[in-house]
């Protein structure tokens, strides 16, 4: 793909392809997770199994809605669900209300600057890809650590892991 291809590529359009490879592996990572270990906690200034992986499911839309609006006012989420099913069930729902209101996007959107805390201000497009993506890919990795030391099996992320028999 040459790079006049990529710039003829809308924003959005981008940031939902990549978002779209990601969510798969999120999604892998989420299902990995011991369900009868939701509780563990590493260390006690730190989110519970159940409580990462809802921040996981839950922020990603609420980062979207963000940048929808144009200002950073996120909303507490709903608490986390008890069984790990519904927090992949919840987690696949609020990807797809992210990805919609991300396709609706409009370039002029996605150029304006939103405030953040301490004064600081980031174009919309730059919070879409570190607030919700990398966001989200932080995370993830937080958790692919909770799941070793809660005796379940790490899935490949971006390779093999060290549980692969394959």
């Amino acid at each position: 793909m040459s790079s006049a291809t990529v710039a003829a590529i809308p924003l959005a359009a981008q940031f939902l392809q990549t978002f779209d490879f990601e969510h798969r592996i999120t999604m892998s990572v989420l299902r990995a997770l011991p369900p009868d270990r939701l509780d563990f906690k590493p260390h006690e200034r730190s989110w519970t199994g159940r409580e990462l992986a809802w921040h996981i499911a839950t922020s990603q839309y609420g980062l979207a809605a963000a940048v929808a609006a144009g200002r950073l006012e996120l909303e507490n989420p709903p608490a986390a669900p008890a069984a790990l099913q519904e927090i992949v069930s919840g987690c696949e729902t609020y990807y797809q209300q992210a990805c919609e209101l991300i396709a609706r996007l409009t370039e002029e959107q996605l150029r304006v600057k939103i405030d953040l805390p301490g004064g600081k201000h980031i174009p919309a497009a730059a919070l879409l890809w570190s607030g919700v993506l990398f966001h989200q890919i932080h995370h993830r990795g937080q958790l692919s650590i909770y799941i070793r030391l809660m005796g379940g099996r790490v899935p490949s992320i971006y390779g093999p892991s060290g549980d692969d028999t394959r």
